[in-house]
């Protein structure tokens, strides 16, 4: 039986790799600063402490640690704090990767927004550059931290889209003003919003260790306009939109920097993942609102 350690393993992602990975038959370790569970092993980054005799029989080890991207403002601090929670924690690892005599394969989790903001219709390839805006360059540096492992292991890197799960996340932020009467598009509502259900995410997670993949996969399914994403989540609650789109220099004046998140265009091609063999289980926009909101 292969054992997985996941670092921040107790969000809304970890939580489902948990609960993929034990079905299957894996041992599931999650490192974490507040051990509440039999299979909770302690660590704490930001002491570089960690309880290395628990996981070292780990054969795959995941990092999903992040500090949230829209939690604040982009101040420099926060830009500093985003980067150390992912760069930090991937080289944290690295330092103690030595006393995981059994560890075969490195995930690091990583962002779409990696790729620049333009509006083209095309769909970017893994292999397409980073862009230059502050969210390319943060996943630039954290996925050159994961590559440190190459020397070790085989490394992983999978490229989160917005993610649609019923207990919270990015779809919770766009659901709640939609429930009170008060959804709109936000700006011109064209730029794509690349998306992917949470069973899939953790299925493609599940996918790389099975198949013992490695490189860069981009985790997503759609990539729906802003507009037609509330719409669909209108449908799906049973509510009207009666607002017209949030201007952009709104959003701008409200969330600065981050604005750019909400506003611009970035569209992702799944084909990489598809060519592995890995079939979605929610396919489209529609079945997939259903099931996490339904």
């Amino acid at each position: 039986m292969k054992t997985i350690t996941i670092a921040g393993g107790t969000g809304l992602i970890g939580r489902a790799l948990e609960k993929g990975f034990t079905a299957e038959g894996y041992q599931v370790l999650i490192l974490t600063r507040n051990v509440r569970k039999d299979n909770h092993v302690y660590w704490d980054p930001s002491k570089k402490e960690i309880d290395l005799e628990k996981i070292k029989q780990t054969d795959v080890l995941i990092n999903l640690s992040g500090e949230g991207i829209a939690d604040k403002p982009w101040s420099s601090k926060r830009k500093k704090e985003l980067l150390s929670s992912r760069k930090g924690t991937n080289e944290f690892l690295f330092e103690h990767s030595g006393e995981l005599v059994d560890l075969k394969l490195f995930i690091s989790a990583s962002g779409v927004n990696c790729y620049g903001y333009g509006w083209d219709t095309r769909e970017h390839v893994e292999q397409d550059p980073y862009g230059n805006d502050f969210l390319s360059e943060l996943v630039k540096q954290w996925e050159a931290s994961a590559e440190l492992f190459s020397s070790k292991c085989k490394v992983a890197k999978i490229r989160t889209s917005v993610v649609l799960d019923r207990n919270g996340g990015a779809l919770e932020k766009l659901v709640k003003p939609i429930k009170w009467g008060l959804g709109a598009p936000l700006g011109n509502g064209k730029q794509a919003m690349p998306w992917i259900h949470i069973d899939d995410l953790a299925g493609i997670y599940l996918h790389v260790v099975q198949h013992e993949l490695s490189g860069t996969f981009n985790a997503v399914t759609g990539n729906e306009s802003n507009r037609t994403m509330t719409k669909e989540i209108a449908l799906v609650l049973q509510k009207g939109l009666f607002l017209p789109p949030v201007p952009a220099f709104t959003l701008k004046l409200f969330f600065g920097e981050m604005a750019e998140m909400l506003l611009e265009n970035v569209a992702v091609s799944n084909e990489k993942i598809i060519s592995t063999g890995y079939v979605f289980k929610f396919p489209d926009l529609r079945s997939a609102l259903q099931n996490v909101l339904g």
